[in-house]
């Protein structure tokens, strides 16, 4: 690496030194055209007199970003990088009562442009601090990040109002923020402005981790450590230039116990993909990825709860894909042993359907099978992979690292049923998890709102995912190119992999949701079948199949979605099994009787 590109002057390791350098950085990046498409930058500002610092702007945040140098120590300079929310912005409700009430001071806005001056932002705010380590003799750089997966502060004989009236109940939750979250977009403009002057991927890239307690604090403001409110701190450490790096490595976690986060663990192997460490993606690496066998295809993950509308996103991307002469790959499954959706797309494309459980859960081991099996019928240029509705897509991050030697995963794309998705959210652990997963969000049926309803939903989804782009859909019509704008959002999919490592994973096991598959042995009169619907336990969420009806000549795909139903007239040369899947909370608890 050419530091000399980046700093022309001398450099010998003075806190000025260390200033100037990231003072160059940003500037450079503030130029670069292609670097804002990919991190999501929109700009800086510089307070250089009396304390300098910086504050940077990045799509989809409200609030403001900060960075300062703090001090230079046995050649390491440290900055602390810092998230200012908007006094209107939700995240402000998880920040502690103190930062709430500076955010709500009248000059807050204006105090950011220069916060180093001001002890009340100084001294909060913070998300995580960089230790950066130039040598010149080598020309090489090492970037050391740390923070907590989220900083979790607890008042230990809580908070009273005037009126003795408590805010917030003795050893209650005062600050819950997600810092590592906030701090990617600010590493991902860090390190990809750093790869694209350097030309190339570092050359020394390691994540570690450790467990550590949260923090509590007593009525006079003494802080200590809650013994019951473990945390997980974070640890990214990345090299450019020929160094080995081991002597500052060393120096970097002497005392820290760190424990080395494993190259195939999802969080370690999607930061791989990241537009400063994966170059195909960007100019600096314009030359396609190919197997052996060509052009890999991509793969577009679909997911989304039960009912949602995937089937009706399939049908219209096959479409969309067809006439532009691009073939398409199915893989789907269901939670039962019964496919039924790879019946009700009409276009031409090749399926797997692995129907034994969920591709998210139990067939998780499966999956690179199911693509060899749809990759030896042909060789399509996406492959559409569609998660059952109770699948948890945190399940399935691992093994998607382990396919890219055949496929290139283009973006989870979660569909959301607007109508519902509150409710949702309430009943089901694994609708929170598939929103949190997602690169894209689909929020569907949108025709079926008012437009308060829909803000209402836009604002739930973008407190559980800040980094994913929403777009409003009706029957799932949405053309794959808009799609193709959002895609590689590798900061949104780094963000919620974070929860893969140190957190239970739900399955639908945990939601207690399982099906039950009846078979309908008699054309059925609708108007009764109409009734039995009707009449379906509340714990029956969803209810699919394919039914014949008196007096009509083909036979009706049936789709019921939390009491709402429809019926689909098939072709009239498509004649299978009549059968109904039923699935919602404990069903092993229920009697169903097939309709009559």
């Amino acid at each position: 690496m050419n530091l000399l590109e980046l700093y022309p002057s001398s450099f010998d390791g003075s806190f000025e030194d260390y200033r100037a350098f990231m003072r160059s950085v940003l500037i450079k990046g503030s130029y670069d055209g292609m670097l804002k498409k990919l991190t999501g930058y929109k700009g800086m500002y510089l307070c250089q007199q009396p304390k300098e610092c910086w504050t940077l702007k990045f799509d989809q945040f409200e609030g403001i970003f900060g960075m300062v140098l703090v001090e230079v120590n046995e050649g390491f300079g440290t900055f602390y990088l810092y998230y200012f929310p908007s006094p209107d912005e939700p995240l402000l409700d998880k920040c502690s009562l103190s930062e709430a009430l500076v955010a709500h001071d009248k000059d807050y806005r204006e105090k950011i442009r220069s916060f180093a001056l001001y002890p009340e932002l100084l001294e909060q705010f913070c998300i995580g601090s960089l230790s950066l380590h130039v040598t010149m003799a080598s020309q090489s750089l090492l970037l050391f990040y740390e923070s907590v997966l989220r900083e979790r502060v607890y008042a230990k004989e809580g908070v009273l109002t005037k009126d003795k009236r408590y805010v917030i109940e003795p050893e209650g939750l005062d600050k819950d923020v997600p810092s590592f979250r906030l701090l990617l977009p600010i590493m991902n403009f860090l390190n990809t402005t750093l790869s694209r002057i350097a030309t190339e991927a570092p050359s020394y890239f390691e994540l570690f981790k450790k467990r550590e307690k949260s923090m509590m604090y007593d009525g006079k403001g003494v802080f200590t450590c809650k013994e019951d409110a473990p945390t997980l701190k974070l640890f990214i450490a990345l090299g450019y230039g020929d160094d080995s790096f081991d002597s500052s490595m060393e120096q970097l976690l002497m005392g820290r116990h760190v424990e080395v986060m494993h190259e195939r663990m999802s969080l370690n192997a999607f930061l791989q993909k990241a537009p400063w460490y994966d170059l195909s993606e960007t100019p600096l690496g314009s030359i396609a990825r190919t197997s052996s066998r060509g052009v890999k295809p991509k793969m577009v993950v679909v997911t989304g709860f039960l009912g949602s509308g995937k089937t009706n996103f399939l049908q219209n991307y096959i479409e969309y894909e067809t006439e532009k002469n691009r073939f398409v790959g199915i893989i789907q499954n269901e939670i039962g042993k019964t496919g039924l959706d790879g019946k009700l797309v009409d276009y031409d494309y090749s399926l797997v359907e692995m129907d034994e459980g969920c591709v998210c859960c139990s067939l998780a081991g499966q999956l690179r099978a199911g693509v060899n099996t749809l990759m030896s019928k042909t060789y399509p240029d996406t492959i559409l992979l569609e998660t059952t509705g109770v699948a948890n897509p945190f399940n399935l991050l691992s093994e998607l690292h382990e396919l890219e030697d055949v496929v290139d995963l283009e973006a989870i794309v979660t569909v959301v049923d607007g109508c519902s998705a509150l409710y949702l959210a309430e009943e089901y652990t694994i609708f929170l998890d598939q929103i949190r997963s997602a690169d894209v969000i689909l929020l569907n049926k949108v025709d079926r709102m008012h437009e308060e309803e829909i803000v209402a939903v836009e604002q739930f989804l973008y407190e559980n995912n800040r980094c994913a782009k929403v777009i409003r859909t009706i029957q799932c019509d949405v053309h794959p190119h808009t799609l193709s704008n959002a895609l590689h959002a590798t900061t949104a999919q780094i963000a919620s992999l974070v929860a893969e490592e140190d957190e239970v994973i739900h399955t639908h096991l945990h939601d207690n949701l399982s099906s039950i598959k009846l078979s309908v042995a008699h054309v059925l009169n609708k108007e009764r079948f109409e009734s039995y619907l009707q009449h379906l336990p509340s714990t029956v969420f969803r209810v699919k199949g394919i039914v014949q009806f008196e007096n009509e000549p083909t036979q009706s795909v049936v789709q019921y979605v939390n009491g709402t139903y429809e019926f689909v007239a098939q072709h009239e040369d498509q004649v299978n099994e009549m059968f109904l899947v039923y699935i919602g909370k404990h069903m092993d608890k229920l009697y169903l009787q097939a309709p009559v």
